[in-house]
């Protein structure tokens, strides 16, 4: 079963309001399904649903494994189907099963994915028989912005038994019927009447949540009981017991089936995400398979179906395995022949135990890419080999029956030493020879069987397959205030805020003109406020403002006039949107301009000459530019030459202007705060008295 994490964390080369993340499956995702494959995949659906009947074919099977399904689709359609439109309260939900297939068919159909709908149909999710519920939050733990998901595409075979597993483990409480196994269609020779019971300890998760975030497959305990086809190799025995010189003649030596019961009990393969690189499309992580146990024995279903106990060796007691009726006679001193008939029970106990290491591995895209964790040292091979060498058989005798010319006889003392050594001699004897076959036994049932069957869960003993879905990234905007002085030199100071209702986001006090708050990261779809108020020694009576936004790319957001306004966040999206807004203030100049005229004469002459002083003054308190200059001479009056014209401080007018005979002068000046623009005039005037 396919384990999804998506990690959302601030790596040092993410930008500000952006956080990245990985898609990271724990589990086969398989390509295909095999025709060896595919019966073993309706064993583990029987196995996790009881009481249903699975009979998919391998091309159903494969329009299942060769199928993607979208994860926002699919919580989108849920919710609608359900009248719920908040995505937390739709994984919040108890659903059943039949409601999620409904759902998956509808996104697959709507994908064009007709194929893998009508497959998907073909699973009994919504038989009667069915009526407990799961709840998606207990293996989809999604904490991502909305619409995050969209790019987000699981394998289906992963997500439905991924499903199936969490309704196993929330609604499967009590002993179930187990499966009984068809031997031939799964290819197991040598053995006979195999029943299987499952149970999930754990669910998997897909896990969303920042790095560091841990995910991992499902834990899972399997018990067959079997009837072994080959019977132990009795003539060993009896070959022993002829040559040991105990006296004993007309050996003979029988047993019944010899019967299993065989546990696999497999933790959760697990692993955390410990980088994500989106702009590099690189992601590492640490995993290992999970811890597996092995026995051989007999565990009471009060355990083996208790979620909460961990199995241990001591849970696990020997099994009586075979009953054999051995006979013999023997000559009894004092007594004669008499005739022995020895009730044994072979009993046989074994674990063996795997702790796979934990590994590291760092993933680059393209995506999806798949990575396998293996041991080394634990594999179901070596796990048999050590559950074989680990194997307790005793021989526990029952009460023997010792009989003299047909009539029963209590056993004289004497002959307690040979019943003795013949037990120890058949317990010898039987461990020597047991191998031979139990190894095959083994390996059908722990290596062919089961290790295949829970790859198809993605926990295959000391090993696990993880594949990277992935990389993604969920931006929200940043939001900045920026200060424009016009003129830039203007020294007024402002104090610039951000707010989100009540509560401040960015500030900055005092600056002047290219003075910002620090960007401040937003949440979608809320309104902000940003605006300005008069810092130290500034008045804001004394200038216009406006303001403008715009995003990273200087495309124009939204502008204004006034100290203050609202803006809301977009929303989320996997590109980076910076907002930098300017209050522009301009200074509205105020300057006192005045003229005054002097010809600083008493008395005038026809035909004589004169001069005339213009004198352009600015009381402040600003400085005064390009202030016109027009003045019209007398009648009778005319320049007797060109103007000129000088100013104090920082003001300016043209040095000169005009000509002899103009009859008046025009100019601009600038005119600096208390300063002066003095234009002197010569004239000439005119010897004509019609002329005044």
């Amino acid at each position: 079963m396919s384990v999804l994490a998506l990690s959302w964390g601030q790596p040092s080369f993410a930008q500000t309001g952006c956080s990245t993340g990985a898609c990271l499956s724990a589990g086969p995702r398989l390509v295909s399904v095999d025709s060896s494959q595919g019966p073993v995949l309706n064993v583990l659906f029987q196995a996790l649903l009881p009481g249903t009947t699975v009979n998919l074919s391998v091309v159903d099977w494969n329009a299942l494994a060769a199928s993607d399904i979208n994860l926002n689709a699919l919580v989108t359609r849920l919710g609608t189907n359900l009248g719920i439109s908040d995505t937390a309260q739709v994984l919040n939900t108890d659903i059943t099963l039949a409601q999620l297939r409904l759902a998956m068919v509808q996104v697959l159909q709507a994908d064009n994915q007709t194929v893998a709908a009508n497959a998907l149909n073909l699973l009994p999710l919504g038989v009667g028989s069915l009526t407990g519920s799961i709840r998606l939050s207990q293996f989809l733990r999604i904490d991502l912005p909305t619409g995050a998901l969209a790019d987000v595409r699981l394998d289906l075979l992963d997500l439905v038994t991924g499903s199936v597993q969490l309704y196993n483990f929330r609604n499967v409480l009590t002993t179930p019927t187990p499966v009984t196994l068809n031997t031939a269609a799964l290819g197991l020779t040598g053995v006979a009447n195999v029943q299987l019971w499952l149970q999930v300890v754990e669910p998997p998760v897909y896990a969303c949540g920042p790095q560091g975030t841990s995910f991992h497959t499902g834990a899972i305990r399997l018990k067959f009981n079997l009837d072994v086809v080959q019977g132990l190799n009795l003539q060993a025995v009896i070959n022993a017991l002829n040559a040991a010189g105990l006296g004993l003649v007309n050996l003979t030596l029988t047993a019944d089936v010899l019967k299993l019961q065989l546990y696999a009990d497999v933790a959760r393969a697990e692993g955390t995400i410990t980088a994500v690189n989106y702009v590099a499309g690189a992601v590492s992580f640490q995993a290992r398979p999970g811890l597996v146990n092995l026995y051989v024995g007999s565990v009471s279903d009060s355990l083996f179906f208790n979620r909460s106990r961990v199995l241990t060796p001591a849970d696990v007691t020997p099994l009586t395995i075979n009953n054999l009726d051995l006979r013999f006679n023997v000559n009894l001193l004092g007594i004669g022949l008499v005739a022995v008939r020895m009730p044994l029970q072979l009993t046989a106990r074994a674990a063996a135990t795997g702790s796979p290491a934990l590994q590291n591995f760092s993933v680059n895209g393209p995506f999806p890419q798949t990575r396998t964790a293996s041991s080394g040292t634990v594999s179901a091979g070596s796990l048999v080999t050590s559950l074989l060498g680990s194997l307790d058989l005793k021989v526990v005798n029952g009460s023997p029956e010792v009989t003299l010319l047909g009539l029963p006889i209590l056993p004289p003392a004497l002959l307690t030493p040979i019943l003795n050594s013949v037990l120890d001699i058949v317990e010898v004897t039987l461990r020597g020879v047991s191998n031979t076959v139990l190894q095959p036994v083994f390996n059908l049932l722990l290596r062919d069987l089961a290790d295949n069957l829970l790859a198809l869960l993605g926990i295959r003993i000391g090993n696990a397959v993880f594949t990277v879905e992935g990389v993604a990234r969920s931006c929200a905007a940043t939001l900045a205030l920026t200060k424009v002085l016009q003129p830039a030199a203007d020294p007024g100071r402002f104090t610039l805020a951000i707010t989100q209702g009540a509560t401040p986001v960015a500030s900055a006090s005092n600056v002047g003109n290219g003075g910002a708050t620090a960007p401040a990261v937003t949440t979608p779809g809320l309104s902000y406020t940003l605006g300005e108020s008069a810092g130290t020694g500034t008045q804001l009576d004394r200038y216009t403002s406006t303001w403008a936004c715009i995003d990273q790319d200087g495309t124009a957001v939204s502008s204004g006039t006034g100290t203050s306004f609202a803006l809301t966040a977009p929303a989320a999206s996997a590109t980076a949107v910076a907002i930098t807004c300017a209050v522009t203030n301009t200074r509205a100049l105020r300057s006192d301009v005045s003229i005054a005229k002097t010809d600083n004469q008493a008395s005038y002459t026809p035909g004589g000459t004169g001069t005339y002083v213009l004198t352009v003054s600015n009381a402040g308190p600003d400085a005064a530019s390009a202030v016109a200059v027009s003045d019209a001479l007398p009648a009778g009056m005319r320049l007797s030459g060109p103007w000129s014209c000088v100013a104090t401080g920082n003001g300016s007018c043209p040095a000169s202007g005009g000509a002899a005979g103009d009859a008046a002068v025009n100019l601009s000046v600038n005119v600096d705060a208390t300063g002066t623009a003095t234009i002197t005039l010569p004239v000439v005037y005119s010897a004509d008295p019609a002329a005044y």
